[in-house]
């Protein structure tokens, strides 16, 4: 039974996306303007609808899995999950290592670190905005101050990188969106042929905790979930900031990889992240088209 409500919780983003494509024409030529600037190119209609589209779906399992994650368990994760390199995860903890998931704004991510809390990971989230009350019901998950490092007070930046330092040096695992916007330490690297500034704290605490730092991909595939944990990057630590900018540009190298052969995935183009503000600031039309109006 639960199987089947899982089926049917996936068919509603199709529906919304289909939906989502013809009613909300103004996000959809935004999202259109944005490929095209980062891409560089005009796609065949056929792909331009598909990959559009494909955000809409996103969004809306976005919206749908507040109402699934509570109710994932074992079977979910051999029916929808497919996790590619935990080999590389399970190294590093068990040698006792924290270990920086350093993820990006691909598939549902939601979905994605919860079905590794399912599978027995001990995972904390670093998310912008304050925490929300739990749902009384217990039918809507909500991120929750227990496993979640809320970030949302620059006057308490230190009290946040103590608990992620307490986090790593516990042998747990951190994850963070190494595209997001957010982050008053930024490194200039190359991304799609421009110099963005993608945030670095997060190396600084990873060194300093003696943790590895392990990039994931998340993939939302028609209800299915593929996760793709790549091997540890840090092994330029001992460079200093030199160091965190290889690890930058080696993150962003493979961000770029994805965005350039999988842009139905990214759900970037939304923000809040690095492209997002580039786009902003850079290309944004200045005015309003009149069949925007």
């Amino acid at each position: 039974m639960k199987t089947l409500l899982f089926k049917l919780a996936f068919i509603y983003p199709r529906v919304y996306a289909l939906s989502c494509y013809y009613r909300k024409r103004e996000r959809r030529i935004e999202i259109e303007r944005k490929f095209d600037f980062f891409l560089g190119q005009r796609w065949p209609s056929e792909r331009r609808r598909e990959t559009v589209r494909h955000i809409f779906e996103l969004r809306g399992s976005r919206k749908v899995m507040r109402y699934v994650i509570p109710l994932m368990d074992a079977r979910f994760i051999e029916r929808f999950v497919e996790a590619e390199g935990l080999p590389f995860l399970d190294r590093e903890l068990k040698k006792g290592r924290g270990v920086v998931l350093l993820a990006s704004h691909f598939g549902n991510p939601h979905i994605s670190f919860n079905a590794l809390r399912v599978m027995g990971y001990q995972l904390v989230l670093i998310k912008g905005g304050r925490p929300r009350e739990p749902d009384p019901r217990g039918l809507r998950y909500r991120d929750l101050i227990d496993d979640t490092i809320f970030v949302y007070d620059p006057s308490l930046s230190k009290a946040y990188g103590d608990r992620i330092l307490d986090t790593l040096r516990s042998g747990r695992i951190i994850h963070y969106y190494g595209d997001t916007r957010e982050g008053r330490t930024k490194i200039d690297v190359s991304f799609l042929g421009r110099e963005m500034a993608f945030p670095s704290g997060v190396f600084h605490l990873a060194r300093r905790a003696h943790a590895a730092v392990i990039p994931v991909i998340h993939f939302y595939e028609g209800g299915r979930i593929r996760l793709m944990i790549e091997e540890p990057i840090e092994e330029d630590w001992e460079q200093g900031e030199e160091g965190y900018r290889r690890i930058a540009e080696r993150y962003a190298r493979l961000v770029e990889t994805h965005f350039v052969a999988h842009p139905e995935q990214y759900m970037g183009v939304y923000g809040p992240t690095v492209i997002s503000d580039y786009y902003r600031l850079h290309a944004e039309p200045k005015h309003v088209d009149r069949h925007l109006e």
